[in-house]
């Protein structure tokens, strides 16, 4: 039984010794590449990636790059070509066909522009605005009475302001990766943490005088809410905003 135990530990042993210097081999190997020119390697090429790349050269200069426009994109793919060429892989997969390939490098395609939180706590705050500006100006509206806590509009903007940079931050952590978002509990806690201080606010805000912060009239609180929604549209063009803002 000893013996068995033995033979298994030494071929476990061997076999991680020959995973560790293959492993060493590929990093020497990556490093030798990262360090040989594009001409170097262009030699390495094997008959199939050197035809690709032939195709690749000639389908750039007919799209209107020149020789050394076409020559100086190649180049800049040699390294990742020769990488995938020692795993087996060669271009065509790699990359796809020709054709896709030269209009990938003739017209890339720009990474999407991450939206900092700040313009997207604007984006929803003006969405807010819009929906309780409409809200406010049908309730005027449609009641009889002209009523005498009517929200006024300072009032009605910070409440704006505070709803959207809170939805904002809770839609943000929950498009993190799984593994990154906080747990329910700090999330619930953030949240529950927000509306008191909206409540603490609202309390403090029918101290505010009318003279400083004023109701509005049911058609003055829906022209509000068509202001807001015109100019988030207007704000979201000029930021190139395309996130939504729920989800």
């Amino acid at each position: 039984m000893s013996d068995e135990i033995r033979d298994k530990n030494q071929k476990a042993a061997a076999k991680q010794k020959e995973k560790v210097a293959k492993q060493e081999k590929h990093e020497l190997t990556k490093e030798k590449i990262q360090s040989a020119s594009a001409e170097d390697l262009r030699k390495q090429l094997s008959n199939k990636n050197e035809e690709y790349i032939f195709k690749l050269n000639k389908n750039l200069i007919e799209g209107g790059f020149t020789e050394d426009e076409a020559k100086e994109s190649i180049n800049n793919l040699i390294k990742e070509v020769i990488e995938n060429q020692i795993k087996g892989i060669p271009a065509n997969q790699l990359y796809g066909p020709v054709t896709k390939k030269a209009g990938d490098i003739a017209h890339p395609v720009k990474p999407k522009k991450k939206t900092p939180f700040w313009a997207l706590g604007i984006d929803t705050s003006l969405l807010f605005l819009s929906m309780f500006g409409l809200l406010y100006g049908v309730v005027a509206l449609t009641n009889k009475k002209q009523p005498t806590n009517q929200t006024g509009i300072i009032t009605l903007l910070i409440l704006s302001f505070l709803w959207g940079y809170l939805l904002t931050w809770f839609n943000m952590q929950m498009r993190k990766p799984k593994g990154e978002r906080p747990g329910w509990l700090i999330t619930i806690g953030y949240l529950v943490a927000g509306l008191a201080l909206m409540m603490v606010f609202l309390g403090v805000a029918q101290a505010i005088p009318t003279t400083i912060n004023p109701s509005l009239s049911g058609i003055g609180y829906l022209i509000v809410a068509a202001v807001a929604f015109g100019g988030r549209f207007l704000y979201r063009r000029f930021m190139d905003i395309h996130e939504r803002s729920f989800f």
